[in-house]
C-alpha cells in the first residue's frame, strides 16, 4: 500500500488558490465556502487548515462571546452533513480540493483525544456515523497531509504553528499519525497538531527548512481564533481564522493568484476576505 505524503506540493496552480481554515462542524460556513469556490473557476484549488470537525451541542458553550458581546458558538454541530459534503467534493474534483490533518481529525486515527466540546469528541461524531461512515472516515483522514507547499505563491499551509526542528521535509515524512514516534517526529506532530504560535524567528527558520532558501516567505495555519479573522504569528506567519471563534462579519479567507512576497502582500478586499461580505 502507497504512503500518503505528509508533504503535498502543488507546484504550478493554473486558477485561484483559495485557502480556508477550522470550520468546526459549521454547515453555513461550509457551504459558503463551497459556493465561493464554485465561483472561481474549474481551475481553482481549494486548502482548508483541517478542523472540519466537532462542533457545540445545545448544552455546549452556546455563551462564548465577543468583545462586542456577538455570539461565537451559537450554531448546531453538523459536522455528519459537511463530512459528506465535502467528501463528495473530493471525489468530484480530485487534486483540486485538500485538506491538511487538524488535531480533531488526528483525534479520529491515534492523536489525542479532543475535548472542548464532548469528553470525547471523536467517540461522541462516531456515534453519530454509520459503522461504514466510520470507516470511511478513519482511512479519508489517514491520508491527509500535515503540510501545503505552493512554491509558485511562495506560501506554505498548516495546520498548527509547525516547530522548527527539521532539518527538511522527510522528517516530516516518516511520522505516524497512530504512533508510536521517535522523540524528534512526535515532536514535529505534537507541534503541528497544536501549538498556536512561533518563537521569534521560529517562522522564518521553518519556512527555510521547508524548501530552498527564499522558496516560500508566507506561512499560513489555522488551530487557533481570533475575532478578526486574520493575525501575524510570527514575522511571516499569520492566523487565518474562516469560521471557528471569529465573529460574522469578520470571518476570512484567502484567494491567492500572485507570489507574496510576506504579510504586507496580504491585501483587505483582494487576498485576504470576508466570508459573509455583503450579506
Amino acid at each position: 500500500m502507497t504512503r500518503a505524503p505528509k508533504v503535498v506540493t502543488i507546484a504550478a496552480p493554473h486558477g485561484p488558490v483559495l485557502v480556508s481554515a477550522d470550520v468546526h462542524g459549521n454547515r453555513a460556513d461550509f457551504e459558503r465556502l463551497r459556493d465561493i469556490f464554485a465561483t472561481l473557476g474549474p481551475d481553482a484549488v481549494w486548502i482548508s487548515v483541517g478542523d472540519w470537525v466537532h462542533g457545540p451541542d445545545a448544552a455546549g458553550r452556546r455563551d462564548v462571546r465577543a468583545r462586542d458581546g456577538e455570539p461565537l458558538y451559537d450554531y448546531d454541530d453538523e459536522t455528519p452533513e459537511i463530512l459528506r459534503g465535502l467528501f463528495a467534493l473530493m471525489d468530484q474534483k480530485p487534486r483540486r480540493v485538500w485538506s491538511i490533518l487538524g488535531n480533531h481529525e488526528h483525534a479520529h486515527i491515534g492523536g489525542r483525544r479532543t475535548r472542548k466540546f464532548h469528553d470525547d469528541e471523536a467517540a461522541a461524531l462516531e456515534a453519530r456515523l454509520t459503522l461504514p461512515e466510520v470507516l470511511e472516515l478513519r482511512a479519508r483522514l489517514s491520508g491527509w497531509p500535515m503540510v501545503v507547499r505552493l512554491p509558485a505563491l511562495g506560501v506554505i499551509v498548516t495546520h498548527g504553528a509547525l516547530g522548527a526542528g527539521l532539518d527538511g521535509p522527510a522528517d516530516l515524512e516518516a511520522i505516524e499519525y497512530a504512533g508510536p514516534n521517535p522523540d524528534r517526529a512526535a515532536e514535529l506532530l505534537h507541534t503541528g497538531m497544536t501549538r498556536y504560535g512561533f518563537a521569534p524567528g521560529e517562522d522564518e527558520r521553518l519556512l527555510e527548512r521547508l524548501g530552498a532558501p527564499g522558496e516560500y516567505r508566507v506561512l499560513v495555519h489555522g488551530h487557533d481564533r481570533d475575532e478578526d479573522g486574520w493575525s501575524a504569528t510570527g514575522a511571516r506567519a499569520a492566523l487565518l481564522c474562516t469560521s471557528f471563534g471569529a465573529r460574522r462579519s469578520r470571518k476570512a479567507y484567502l484567494v491567492l493568484e500572485r507570489p507574496l512576497g510576506g504579510l504586507d502582500d496580504v491585501r483587505e478586499g483582494f487576498e485576504l476576505r470576508r466570508l459573509w461580505a455583503g450579506s
